[in-house]
């Protein structure tokens, strides 16, 4: 008896201790970027060199080139936390959780005697509490089915139980032309990603996942870790990826099944989901600095965790939900942002949720397959009086992967006709890749059913995904065909679409035999089958001989339409074309930088030592190398020949004295550049 009288004791004396150290989680906002690496990065030569110096990839420059002018694509904002700064966070005994360049901020749990001294800090200027927003998910429409394969009629591939969400947004029209996300980078925010395990995800091009909740790169559900990952977690995550990417013959074909992937798990699920607005900030940041596309945010929330700490449907007006800002910000650097409008039309909420009322977005309405609107999809307009929805797909029985080897469910909500939304704006930006997302948003609002009288249950109504690929004029298959015949003559096909007259004669096939051997020669294309013969759309092929034909044989397509601008796929060709593989396959040219990966290292903030990981995609010589703010070379880590695949390095900062330090690595003809902070 006296030993359960003492442990009742020592219990209650840990809960009281507890209770008074209690600590929330709050943002930290800081004055400015501090001097020293504003300095450090006015001395690069050039605008690649700045951006490799805050790890911003030529990809993420290329793409903001479209929404930002040449002086001011990279700002202020796009500089990292002043290392002194957090130095001073650390030295007060504050764990730093995430750090916001667009918002010049840190994240960390602080007790309120902690908040004070923290508050009291010359270079702090404000202090506020990370929201928790709770994620209301709806009951599965139907139960889990095993996979079908029944074929459909005229289609090029045959959809299974996807047919119907796919169809209601016209997407077979634009798979038919062969246009399947080819060049797109599409980011996805949510629970988990256990993409390995379906047969309709384990083939997707996922090129970077990271874990925002563990901070590591596994996004799948792993054992061992604190906080605790929920059996399951993953299985939110995994199915919005499917519904936008995801590809198995005759069981689930999505919109964007060739376009390339970036995961980051931002929510955490213990008994109800839940994502810390830190968490996603953090997440589309940092994919926006590896040059994503297009993001697809399943996350629709309408309250916290904390209700003290709810926004009010005042605080829907766009300016207000530090997600929302993020969102926008994202979007003027060029990113086209999906958000789903929410689950709260039978709430009492019954407005959209942010991030949804950001502006320059994209936000997501549900409806069913016949084109009613869900009773749960979330209305508009946005407290500022902007009209939401901006486009509805199917939310009702939409049809998408479990975690599971072959098997498949129909599931209902906003998150997943987000991701159907999400996978028609990569297939028009695969199209015309020169978009701006305000052009992308109004291609895909100014072709849907309710564009002439758009309202805030289903906005501009539901996508013409096809429509939505024309809008901005003629485009040319991102696919291209390739048939080689019994006579060894290889059949070049693709298809050439548009609202205005094509000439038929300017329709032809570019090709060298090596990257040197130019000019490229030209080859007439002949229009074989009609899509419309009003415009002479459709199907057009060209011959080429089969001595021309080698493994280094280089081609590109290119047309011209009454509008008399140019047309050629793949995009920006010559400078980029397609190249013939052993008479079959085809890859685009020059290799494309994402199959090459530096990762962050983790942890990060470190003391003393950090985890460097990077993939590569062949066997090479590989050079890892730190450097100090003043570019001083300070240790070698690597300098060997190394195989393909995932490699690593840790560096031990022991030696060395706190403050940022660059990483570079080099194998072969590529390299790359990011930032870490040592914290002592």
């Amino acid at each position: 008896m006296k030993q359960r009288i003492v442990t009742i004791a020592f219990l209650f004396c840990c809960t009281s201790l507890m209770q008074a150290e209690q600590s929330q989680k709050y943002w930290i906002y800081f004055r400015d970027k501090g001097e020293n690496t504003s300095s450090v990065l006015s001395r690069a030569a050039t605008q690649q060199q700045r951006a490799a110096a805050i790890g911003l990839s030529e990809r993420a420059l290329a793409r903001r080139a479209k929404t930002m002018s040449a002086a001011n694509i990279i700002t202020m904002e796009d500089l990292p936390v002043a290392p002194s700064y957090l130095q001073q966070l650390s030295s007060a005994g504050i764990t730093i959780q995430n750090t916001s360049r667009w918002f010049n901020a840190a994240t960390a749990y602080m007790t309120d005697a902690q908040r004070v001294r923290i508050a009291a800090l010359s270079c702090v200027t404000a202090i506020e509490p990370v929201r928790t927003f709770v994620r209301h998910d709806l009951p599965a429409s139907r139960s889990l089915l095993e996979k079908l394969t029944e074929p459909q009629a005229d289609l090029l591939h045959s959809y299974g139980n996807s047919l119907a969400q796919v169809t209601q947004i016209h997407v077979p029209d634009v798979h038919n032309v062969r246009i399947t996300g080819r060049g797109v980078l599409v980011g996805m925010l949510d629970s988990g990603f256990r993409w390995r395990v379906n047969e309709s995800t384990q083939n997707m091009a996922v090129i970077k996942e990271y874990d925002f909740i563990q901070k590591d790169t596994i996004t799948a559900d792993e054992d061992g870790k604190t906080p605790v990952d929920e059996p399951g977690q993953d299985s939110h995550g995994t199915l919005t990826l499917s519904v936008v990417g995801g590809y198995k013959e005759g069981t689930l074909v999505s919109p964007a099944f060739g376009a390339q992937f970036i995961l980051a798990k931002t929510e955490y699920v213990p008994t109800e989901s839940r994502v810390e607005e830190d968490n996603w900030a953090a997440g589309i940041e940092w994919e926006e600095s590896y040059g994503v596309d297009v993001v697809s945010s399943s996350l629709g929330y309408s309250e916290f965790d904390n209700a003290a700490d709810n926004y009010t449907y005042a605080d829907m007006n766009g300016r207000t939900a530090i997600c929302t800002k993020a969102a926008a910000k994202a979007a003027r650097r060029g990113v086209v942002v999906v958000s789903a409008m929410g689950n709260e039309a039978a709430t009492s909420w019954h407005y959209l949720t942010a991030p949804a009322d950001a502006d320059s977005i994209i936000s997501v309405g549900a409806v069913s397959s016949a084109g009613a609107l869900a009773y749960f999809s979330s209305v508009g307009p946005t407290s500022d009086g902007r009209t939401k929805p901006d486009v509805v797909a199917q939310g009702m029985s939409t049809w998408g992967a479990t975690i599971q080897p072959t098997v498949y469910t129909y599931s209902q909500g906003t998150s997943l006709s987000t991701p159907l939304a999400a996978g028609a704006a990569a297939l028009v930006l695969s199209a015309h890749p020169e978009l701006t997302p305000v052009q992308v948003r109004d291609a895909l609002r100014n072709t849907a059913t309710n564009a002439a009288a758009p309202d805030n249950n289903i906005g501009w109504g539901i996508i013409n995904t096809y429509e939505a690929m024309l809008y901005h004029g003629m485009v040319l298959s991102t696919d291209p065909e390739i048939v080689t015949r019994s006579d060894s003559q290889s059949v070049v096909s693709v298809f050439v679409i548009s609202k205005s007259l094509i000439a038929k004669d300017s329709v032809k096939l570019y090709y060298c035999t090596s990257a040197d051997s130019l000019p490229y020669i030209s080859v007439p294309m002949s229009l074989i089958s009609t899509v419309d013969s009003a415009t002479n759309s459709g199907k057009y092929t060209g011959v080429l001989s089969s001595s021309v034909v080698v493994p280094k044989t280089h081609f590109y397509i290119s047309a011209i339409d009454a509008t008399n601008k140019p047309r050629t796929a793949p995009y920006d060709a010559p400078a980029n074309s397609f190249l013939f593989n052993a008479g079959t396959d085809i890859v685009h040219k020059p290799v494309p930088p994402d199959v090459f990966a530096l990762n962050q290292n983790y942890p990060n903030p470190f003391n003393p030592t950090t985890t460097i990981s990077y993939i590569l995609p062949a066997s090479v010589h590989v050079r890892l190398e730190v450097y100090n703010l003043l570019g001083q070379r300070v240790t070698t880590l690597v300098d060997e020949d190394q195989f393909v695949g995932r490699q690593s390095a840790i560096f031990n900062g022991g030696a060395y004295a706190s403050g940022m330090y660059f990483y570079r690595l080099t194998a072969g003809s590529a390299s790359a550049t990011k930032s870490m902070l040592l914290l002592k």
